[in-house]
This record gives structure tokens, C-alpha cells and sequence, in this order.
């Protein structure tokens, strides 16, 4: 019994990131636009799990989740709701922004990675996987707000990526937790694909 309140007591914002984690995930699965007030309470506490584990990108990503999530939520309430049902209307990315998505992708990575390289101390591998899940993560946020389902194919990478580079730090709990987004996120992908259809 006290080996088990010891674990929670030491562990106790991991487990609180990851049971707002999962709730989140589950309401975003159901484009639910509760998903956003779940989004601001998990980023603050990824912000310190990102922080203590050395993945400052990653922190970073949860700071602008934050603002993100504010802005997202507004987006939601005002546009592209059913006025009879007051559900949300998923759609597919416009073919025209599959380009501009890709070179922002490729071009914030790059610049995250720079930053990182000047300001971090992780190793290269480490570095470049944090730069890439941030980007990954920045332009989901974005297509998240404007309700596209090709969202999830850039937040599926960015959750498998996010918990290798979790384990490779010795966060095995987050770690867990982002495997299980990865596994959730294929299934969120089809979920609001059949919605947008």
C-alpha cells in the first residue's frame, strides 16, 4: 500500500496529464467542442512534464496549445455548426492547402530545430524528433480549429514519434499515454472522416 502511494505521490502530474489526456482525446474523437476547455488543463500540465523531461520544443507546443485552445474553442462556437442540431460540421482539407500544410510542416520543424540546436543540450536524434512532433503539432492545432479530419494524419506521427522520444527520456507513464494516443488517433481519423462524408 505504500509502495503504491508513493508512486502516486511522485507521479501525480503525469497521471493527472494523463487522465485529462485521455479525456480530451476521447472528446476530440467525438468532436466534441468540450475537447478545448480539456486542451487548456492538459496543457498546463504538459508544459511542466515536457519542461522536467528536457523536451523544450515540446514544451513550447504546450504553450501555444494553450493560446491555441482559446482561439480554437471561439472558432468552434462560431463557425461551421449545424443550426438544427448544433453539432459539429467536420470537413476534408481543401486540396489547395495540402501544399502550404507541407511546407510549413518542413519549415517551422527547421526553425524549431535551429532554436533547439542553440538553446538545448539533447542529443541530435532527440533534437530533431522534438522539432518535428512541435511542427507536426502546430499545424494540426490549426487544421484542428478550422475542423478538417486530415488533422489526425499529421497528429498520428506526431503521438508515435512523441512517445519514443518520451521513453528514450525515462518518461515511461507519458510515454504509455502517447502510444495510446497513436493507437486512439487512427481510429479518431476514421471516426471523422465517415463524420465529414
Amino acid at each position: 500500500m505504500d509502495d503504491i502511494f508513493l508512486f502516486l505521490q511522485a507521479n501525480w502530474v503525469s497521471l493527472a496529464g494523463a487522465a485529462i489526456g485521455i479525456l480530451f482525446l476521447y472528446l476530440e474523437y467525438k468532436a466534441n467542442v468540450w475537447m478545448w476547455a480539456a486542451s487548456i488543463l492538459m496543457a498546463a500540465f504538459y508544459i511542466y512534464i515536457f519542461y522536467r523531461s528536457s523536451l523544450f520544443a515540446s514544451m513550447g507546443i504546450y504553450i501555444y496549445f494553450f493560446l491555441a485552445s482559446v482561439y480554437g474553442w471561439v472558432m468552434w462556437v462560431t463557425r461551421n455548426r449545424n443550426r438544427d442540431t448544433g453539432n459539429e460540421i467536420i470537413s476534408r482539407t481543401p486540396s489547395r492547402y495540402s501544399s502550404p500544410i507541407f511546407a510549413a510542416t518542413i519549415i517551422i520543424a527547421i526553425a524549431i530545430y535551429f532554436i533547439l540546436v542553440a538553446s538545448g543540450h539533447n542529443l541530435q536524434l532527440i533534437t530533431i524528433g522534438d522539432a518535428l512532433t512541435t511542427s507536426l503539432n502546430i499545424v494540426a492545432l490549426w487544421m484542428i480549429s478550422r475542423k478538417w479530419a486530415e488533422q489526425w494524419l499529421l497528429v498520428i506521427p506526431a503521438n508515435l514519434l512523441s512517445a519514443i522520444l518520451l521513453f528514450a527520456q525515462n518518461d515511461a507513464l507519458s510515454g504509455v499515454l502517447f502510444a495510446i494516443y497513436f493507437v486512439v488517433s487512427i481510429f479518431g481519423y476514421r471516426k471523422w472522416v465517415k463524420m465529414a462524408a
